[in-house]
């Protein structure tokens, strides 16, 4: 009786370290999945990223209780145009850091300078909505910050201008939140009271937007680096795209600023992430300098 015990105990131990293997990315999976991303999104996870993506990618694996990242590979490359296993790969590779005015020097920037300069030129060339693009929206708190400021603070000193606004992002679990507007504490921590007060609705934990927002942007799920979708996003007189070029290798950075250049007006604007910069990149932008941020100009 005990050596039976003891043989099925050892071959237990065996099964969970069997399984354990399983859930290690090879270095040559690694580069293949690496990849598979590389050529659909831009995002380049270097050698150093890898232990990233197989943290990442690894709790798909348990929720679809997929053995190995070998099978999981073959699962995206099957039939992959019908393949709904896509989506998810996208939301287990970005990252959706973000609350509600953050990066606030650049919205004063668009309040105090950006858009009066916009107003003052339009008004003997009359080109219809004022257009911001939040091209990195993830659940959405930077457009409807956008959104909020219009309706606060340009909307009284502007009562004629109407406005825009876009949210995209490649990760179609938060465009859903985004349209939805209902959020946590996390991303209302940095919201000025009045604001708050004015524009949202508590309930227990939650915070619900007002419709006046809500009604204001507009959500949808691009990719970036999809340059046949890229084509479609034109006419925009500001375009905040921040923290994004940080995930890219230099060939994709130099593909989608060109492609964001082309989605500007003259005279637009590019806002990117204060770690971020396009030196090297781009010469085709005018570095503008406001109150402790910087933005790009086409001219």
């Amino acid at each position: 009786m005990n050596r039976w015990r003891k043989e099925i105990n050892i071959f237990k131990l065996d099964t969970m370290f069997q399984a354990s293997n399983q859930l290690i990315l090879s270095d040559e999976t690694f580069r293949e999945l690496r990849d598979f991303i590389y050529k659909r999104t831009g995002i380049y996870f270097q050698d150093n990223k890898k232990y990233l993506l197989e943290g990442r990618i690894g709790k798909r694996l348990q929720v679809l209780k997929i053995p190995d990242y070998n099978s999981y590979l073959r699962l995206l490359n099957t039939n992959e145009l019908m393949n709904g296993e896509i989506k998810y790969l996208y939301d287990a590779i970005t990252i959706n850091e973000t609350f509600f005015f953050r990066n606030n020097f650049q919205f004063q920037a668009l309040e105090k300078a950006i858009i009066p300069e916009i107003v003052k030129s339009r008004r003997d060339n009359q080109r219809g909505k004022l257009r911001i693009w939040s091209a990195a929206s993830s659940s959405g708190e930077e457009a409807y910050t956008i959104a909020m400021i219009y309706l606060e603070r340009l909307k009284p000193q502007f009562p004629n201008l109407e406005i825009d606004i876009v949210g995209t992002d490649i990760s179609s679990s938060v465009i859903e939140t985004a349209k939805n507007g209902v959020y946590r504490e996390y991303s209302v921590r940095n919201m000025p009271q009045d604001y708050f007060r004015k524009y949202f609705i508590k309930d227990e934990s939650r915070f619900f937007l007002k419709p006046d927002v809500k009604k204001l942007v507009r959500f949808d799920i691009l990719n970036l680096y999809d340059q046949s979708k890229l084509r479609l996003m034109r006419n925009f007189d500001v375009i905040f795209c921040c923290n994004v070029l940080i995930y890219f290798d230099m060939k994709s950075k130099i593909q989608v600023i060109s492609d964001l250049y082309n989605s500007l007006n003259f005279g637009g604007y590019l806002f990117i992430g204060y770690a971020e910069s396009l030196h090297g990149i781009s010469n085709a932008f005018k570095l503008v300098n406001f109150p402790k941020t910087v933005a790009y100009k086409k001219e």
